[in-house]
Protein backbone atom coordinates (compact mmCIF):
# COMPACT_ATOMS: atom_id res chain seq x y z
CA UNK A 1 0.00 0.00 0.00
CA UNK A 2 1.49 3.48 -1.00
CA UNK A 3 0.42 6.78 -0.29
CA UNK A 4 -1.29 7.14 -3.26
CA UNK A 5 -3.76 4.13 -2.73
CA UNK A 6 -4.46 4.88 1.62
CA UNK A 7 -7.25 2.86 3.45
CA UNK A 8 -10.10 5.01 5.06
CA UNK A 9 -11.53 4.43 8.28
CA UNK A 10 -14.52 5.12 9.61
CA UNK A 11 -14.32 4.73 13.19
CA UNK A 12 -17.20 5.11 15.44
CA UNK A 13 -17.39 7.76 18.85
CA UNK A 14 -19.40 6.57 21.96
CA UNK A 15 -22.05 8.58 21.25
CA UNK A 16 -22.69 6.99 17.66
CA UNK A 17 -20.28 10.37 15.48
CA UNK A 18 -18.64 8.80 12.57
CA UNK A 19 -14.86 9.86 12.68
CA UNK A 20 -13.54 10.23 9.45
CA UNK A 21 -9.90 8.56 9.49
CA UNK A 22 -7.03 7.49 7.40
CA UNK A 23 -5.03 4.85 7.85
CA UNK A 24 -1.06 4.56 5.39
CA UNK A 25 0.43 1.57 5.77
CA UNK A 26 -0.24 -2.45 7.12
CA UNK A 27 -3.31 -2.59 8.79
CA UNK A 28 -1.35 -5.04 11.49
CA UNK A 29 2.24 -3.09 11.06
CA UNK A 30 4.40 -3.70 14.67
CA UNK A 31 4.19 -0.19 15.35
CA UNK A 32 1.83 2.45 14.55
CA UNK A 33 1.71 6.60 14.65
CA UNK A 34 -1.42 8.17 15.59
CA UNK A 35 -1.63 12.06 14.71
CA UNK A 36 -4.04 14.44 16.29
CA UNK A 37 -4.62 17.73 14.79
CA UNK A 38 -4.91 21.19 16.46
CA UNK A 39 -7.96 23.85 16.17
CA UNK A 40 -9.70 24.70 12.82
CA UNK A 41 -7.65 22.04 10.81
CA UNK A 42 -8.24 18.56 10.19
CA UNK A 43 -6.36 15.17 9.67
CA UNK A 44 -5.06 16.12 6.17
CA UNK A 45 -2.45 18.60 7.80
CA UNK A 46 -0.42 15.74 8.90
CA UNK A 47 -0.35 14.68 4.85
CA UNK A 48 3.45 15.82 4.64
CA UNK A 49 4.71 14.87 7.37
CA UNK A 50 3.49 11.25 6.84
CA UNK A 51 4.88 11.58 3.32
CA UNK A 52 8.42 11.54 4.42
CA UNK A 53 7.93 9.11 7.46
CA UNK A 54 6.27 6.38 4.37
CA UNK A 55 9.48 7.34 2.36
CA UNK A 56 12.02 6.29 5.04
CA UNK A 57 10.04 3.50 6.64
CA UNK A 58 7.58 2.41 3.93
CA UNK A 59 4.83 -0.47 4.99
CA UNK A 60 6.74 -1.54 7.69
CA UNK A 61 4.53 0.66 10.14
CA UNK A 62 1.13 1.81 10.20
CA UNK A 63 0.02 6.07 10.17
CA UNK A 64 -2.92 6.89 10.84
CA UNK A 65 -4.51 10.59 10.84
CA UNK A 66 -8.28 11.11 11.77
CA UNK A 67 -10.42 15.08 12.00
CA UNK A 68 -12.00 15.46 15.33
CA UNK A 69 -15.50 15.84 15.73
CA UNK A 70 -16.25 19.27 14.31
CA UNK A 71 -13.71 19.23 12.03
CA UNK A 72 -13.37 17.96 8.39
CA UNK A 73 -15.14 15.87 7.05
CA UNK A 74 -15.81 14.27 11.16
CA UNK A 75 -19.46 14.06 12.09
CA UNK A 76 -21.00 17.09 13.52
CA UNK A 77 -22.88 16.60 16.77
CA UNK A 78 -26.74 17.55 17.68
CA UNK A 79 -27.06 21.63 17.57
CA UNK A 80 -28.19 21.06 20.95
CA UNK A 81 -25.44 18.94 22.45
CA UNK A 82 -22.71 20.23 24.17
CA UNK A 83 -18.67 19.37 23.00
CA UNK A 84 -16.94 18.77 26.12
CA UNK A 85 -13.32 17.74 26.19
CA UNK A 86 -14.36 13.88 27.44
CA UNK A 87 -16.04 13.88 24.18
CA UNK A 88 -12.83 14.72 22.44
CA UNK A 89 -10.34 12.18 24.94
CA UNK A 90 -13.05 9.16 24.01
CA UNK A 91 -12.86 9.87 19.98
CA UNK A 92 -8.98 9.83 20.46
CA UNK A 93 -9.47 6.30 22.61
CA UNK A 94 -12.18 5.05 20.25
CA UNK A 95 -9.57 5.63 17.11
CA UNK A 96 -6.36 4.15 18.97
CA UNK A 97 -8.49 1.04 19.11
CA UNK A 98 -7.96 0.80 15.31
CA UNK A 99 -3.81 0.64 15.80
CA UNK A 100 -1.35 -2.45 16.10
CA UNK A 101 1.64 -2.85 18.01
CA UNK A 102 3.50 -0.33 19.38
CA UNK A 103 1.77 3.05 19.62
CA UNK A 104 3.60 6.47 19.12
CA UNK A 105 0.87 9.17 19.67
CA UNK A 106 1.69 12.37 17.80
CA UNK A 107 0.14 15.60 18.44
CA UNK A 108 0.14 19.30 17.51
CA UNK A 109 -0.69 22.30 19.05
CA UNK A 110 -3.94 22.30 20.96
CA UNK A 111 -3.76 18.82 20.07
CA UNK A 112 -1.41 18.17 23.18
CA UNK A 113 -4.38 18.95 25.88
CA UNK A 114 -6.24 16.58 23.97
CA UNK A 115 -3.69 13.96 24.65
CA UNK A 116 -2.91 15.30 28.43
CA UNK A 117 -6.82 14.81 29.30
CA UNK A 118 -6.60 11.36 27.70
CA UNK A 119 -3.88 10.53 30.28
CA UNK A 120 -6.20 11.89 32.92
CA UNK A 121 -8.94 10.21 31.37
CA UNK A 122 -7.50 7.02 30.48
CA UNK A 123 -4.59 6.12 32.76
CA UNK A 124 -4.19 2.48 31.78
CA UNK A 125 -4.45 2.79 28.14
CA UNK A 126 -2.22 6.26 27.87
CA UNK A 127 0.14 4.20 30.11
CA UNK A 128 0.38 2.10 27.33
CA UNK A 129 1.44 4.39 24.54
CA UNK A 130 5.44 3.48 24.01
CA UNK A 131 5.91 7.28 22.55
CA UNK A 132 4.45 10.64 22.88
CA UNK A 133 6.22 13.03 20.42
CA UNK A 134 4.43 16.85 20.93
CA UNK A 135 4.53 19.74 18.57
CA UNK A 136 4.23 22.94 19.27
CA UNK A 137 2.34 22.23 22.21
CA UNK A 138 1.46 22.99 26.19
CA UNK A 139 -0.12 21.57 29.69
CA UNK A 140 -2.77 24.22 29.28
CA UNK A 141 -4.69 25.91 26.57
CA UNK A 142 -1.76 28.01 23.71
CA UNK A 143 -1.39 32.10 25.36
CA UNK A 144 -1.61 33.28 21.56
CA UNK A 145 0.62 36.30 22.97
CA UNK A 146 0.23 37.98 19.38
CA UNK A 147 -3.46 38.08 19.88
CA UNK A 148 -5.11 41.23 21.80
CA UNK A 149 -6.41 40.62 24.91
CA UNK A 150 -10.15 40.65 24.23
CA UNK A 151 -9.60 38.19 21.42
CA UNK A 152 -7.92 35.35 23.85
CA UNK A 153 -10.68 36.28 26.64
CA UNK A 154 -14.17 35.75 24.17
CA UNK A 155 -14.49 31.91 24.05
CA UNK A 156 -14.98 32.47 27.91
CA UNK A 157 -17.33 35.27 27.23
CA UNK A 158 -19.14 33.65 23.42
CA UNK A 159 -19.65 30.16 25.62
CA UNK A 160 -22.11 31.58 28.27
CA UNK A 161 -24.43 31.89 25.11
CA UNK A 162 -24.04 29.03 23.89
CA UNK A 163 -27.55 26.77 24.46
CA UNK A 164 -29.76 29.93 25.42
CA UNK A 165 -31.73 32.15 23.40
CA UNK A 166 -28.73 34.10 22.39
CA UNK A 167 -26.73 30.44 20.98
CA UNK A 168 -26.88 32.65 17.37
CA UNK A 169 -24.82 35.25 18.50
CA UNK A 170 -22.23 32.73 20.13
CA UNK A 171 -22.10 30.94 16.53
CA UNK A 172 -21.69 33.89 14.60
CA UNK A 173 -18.71 35.26 16.66
CA UNK A 174 -16.74 32.21 16.28
CA UNK A 175 -18.03 31.90 12.58
CA UNK A 176 -16.24 35.34 12.21
CA UNK A 177 -13.03 34.17 14.16
CA UNK A 178 -12.48 31.51 12.02
CA UNK A 179 -13.37 33.70 8.67
CA UNK A 180 -9.98 35.36 9.69
CA UNK A 181 -8.29 33.02 10.65
CA UNK A 182 -8.66 31.10 7.39
CA UNK A 183 -8.40 34.25 5.32
CA UNK A 184 -4.65 34.73 7.09
CA UNK A 185 -4.02 30.98 6.39
CA UNK A 186 -4.82 31.15 2.57
CA UNK A 187 -2.61 34.39 2.92
CA UNK A 188 0.43 33.02 4.83
CA UNK A 189 0.24 29.28 3.80
CA UNK A 190 2.53 27.26 5.71
CA UNK A 191 3.59 30.60 7.50
CA UNK A 192 0.27 31.52 8.91
CA UNK A 193 -0.37 31.05 12.77
CA UNK A 194 -2.82 28.63 12.29
CA UNK A 195 -3.01 26.59 9.27
CA UNK A 196 -6.70 25.39 8.90
CA UNK A 197 -8.31 22.79 7.01
CA UNK A 198 -9.93 22.39 3.54
CA UNK A 199 -13.07 22.75 5.49
CA UNK A 200 -14.85 25.17 7.88
CA UNK A 201 -15.38 23.72 11.29
CA UNK A 202 -18.72 23.37 13.29
CA UNK A 203 -18.90 26.91 15.31
CA UNK A 204 -20.65 24.93 17.90
CA UNK A 205 -17.98 22.73 18.45
CA UNK A 206 -15.11 24.91 18.34
CA UNK A 207 -17.14 27.05 20.66
CA UNK A 208 -17.42 24.03 23.25
CA UNK A 209 -13.95 23.30 22.66
CA UNK A 210 -12.22 26.67 23.33
CA UNK A 211 -13.92 27.00 26.40
CA UNK A 212 -12.94 23.25 27.01
CA UNK A 213 -9.18 24.38 26.33
CA UNK A 214 -9.57 27.14 28.07
CA UNK A 215 -10.44 25.59 31.28
CA UNK A 216 -8.07 22.57 31.12
CA UNK A 217 -4.50 22.50 33.03
CA UNK A 218 -2.44 18.96 33.18
CA UNK A 219 -2.82 17.60 37.17
CA UNK A 220 -0.34 15.95 38.90
CA UNK A 221 -1.37 12.63 38.54
CA UNK A 222 -1.72 12.71 34.07
CA UNK A 223 1.93 14.31 34.78
CA UNK A 224 3.24 11.70 36.31
CA UNK A 225 1.98 9.33 34.39
CA UNK A 226 3.42 10.38 30.94
CA UNK A 227 6.80 10.28 32.93
CA UNK A 228 6.83 6.94 32.00
CA UNK A 229 6.50 7.52 28.57
CA UNK A 230 9.16 8.87 26.56
CA UNK A 231 8.16 12.41 24.92
CA UNK A 232 9.80 14.71 22.77
CA UNK A 233 8.56 18.52 22.54
CA UNK A 234 9.51 20.05 19.71
CA UNK A 235 8.99 23.76 19.83
CA UNK A 236 9.04 26.73 17.04
CA UNK A 237 11.12 29.73 17.84
CA UNK A 238 8.70 32.06 16.40
CA UNK A 239 6.34 30.86 18.08
CA UNK A 240 3.23 33.31 17.93
CA UNK A 241 0.33 30.90 19.37
CA UNK A 242 2.32 28.65 21.91
CA UNK A 243 5.51 30.37 22.61
CA UNK A 244 8.63 28.47 23.57
CA UNK A 245 8.54 28.90 27.26
CA UNK A 246 5.08 26.85 27.45
CA UNK A 247 6.33 24.23 25.65
CA UNK A 248 9.18 24.05 28.18
CA UNK A 249 6.89 24.55 30.68
CA UNK A 250 5.31 20.91 29.56
CA UNK A 251 8.80 19.31 29.23
CA UNK A 252 9.72 20.22 32.72
CA UNK A 253 6.72 19.11 34.08
CA UNK A 254 6.91 15.22 32.27
CA UNK A 255 10.38 15.11 31.97
CA UNK A 256 10.58 14.55 27.90
CA UNK A 257 13.38 15.81 25.57
CA UNK A 258 12.83 19.31 24.42
CA UNK A 259 14.25 20.64 21.49
CA UNK A 260 13.57 24.52 19.76
CA UNK A 261 13.84 24.61 15.77
CA UNK A 262 15.58 27.74 15.65
CA UNK A 263 13.62 30.42 12.87
CA UNK A 264 10.67 27.95 12.91
CA UNK A 265 7.00 29.22 13.74
CA UNK A 266 3.74 27.43 15.12
CA UNK A 267 2.96 25.20 11.62
CA UNK A 268 6.17 23.11 11.92
CA UNK A 269 4.99 19.81 11.06
CA UNK A 270 3.47 21.74 7.78
CA UNK A 271 6.47 24.06 6.92
CA UNK A 272 9.09 22.31 7.66
CA UNK A 273 7.74 18.43 7.76
CA UNK A 274 11.35 16.21 7.14
CA UNK A 275 12.24 17.74 10.30
CA UNK A 276 8.96 17.06 11.90
CA UNK A 277 9.45 13.30 10.13
CA UNK A 278 12.89 13.39 12.02
CA UNK A 279 11.71 13.57 15.14
CA UNK A 280 8.95 10.99 14.49
CA UNK A 281 11.58 8.27 13.31
CA UNK A 282 13.83 8.80 15.87
CA UNK A 283 11.23 8.16 18.33
CA UNK A 284 10.03 5.17 16.75
CA UNK A 285 13.45 4.03 16.68
CA UNK A 286 14.05 4.99 20.60
CA UNK A 287 10.48 2.62 21.09
CA UNK A 288 12.73 -0.08 19.34
CA UNK A 289 15.67 0.19 21.60
CA UNK A 290 13.53 0.07 24.72
CA UNK A 291 12.01 -3.15 23.63
CA UNK A 292 15.11 -4.55 22.66
CA UNK A 293 16.73 -3.57 26.30
CA UNK A 294 13.76 -4.70 28.11
CA UNK A 295 13.86 -8.22 26.17
CA UNK A 296 17.74 -8.50 27.05
CA UNK A 297 16.76 -7.21 30.82
CA UNK A 298 14.46 -10.22 30.72
CA UNK A 299 16.53 -12.91 29.82
CA UNK A 300 19.18 -11.73 32.21
CA UNK A 301 16.68 -11.83 35.26
CA UNK A 302 15.63 -15.21 33.81
CA UNK A 303 18.97 -16.75 34.05
CA UNK A 304 19.84 -15.15 37.07
CA UNK A 305 16.60 -16.40 38.93
CA UNK A 306 17.99 -20.06 37.02
CA UNK A 307 21.10 -19.48 38.91
CA UNK A 308 23.14 -19.74 34.78
CA UNK A 309 26.28 -18.52 34.52
CA UNK A 310 26.32 -15.46 32.29
CA UNK A 311 28.46 -15.38 29.06
CA UNK A 312 32.10 -14.62 28.65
Amino acid sequence: MTLLDPSVLSVQSTDDLELAATRLGAPNAAKTVVYVHGLLSDGSYWSPVAEHVHRRLGDNITQIAYDQRGHGISGRPDRHTATTLRHLVDDLDAVLAHASGEVVLVTHSAGSLVAAAYAQHHPTQASALSALVIFSGGGEFPEFPSLAAHYRELPRRVQRFRRTRLDAVAVAIIAFLEHRFRALSRRLGSRAPLVCGARRGDPRVLADVLAAYGEFTLDADAAALLRGIPTFVIAGERDRVVPPAQSVRLAERIWADYELVPGAGHSLPHAEPGRAADVIVHALESVERNAIDETLAQAERAATAAGDEPWC
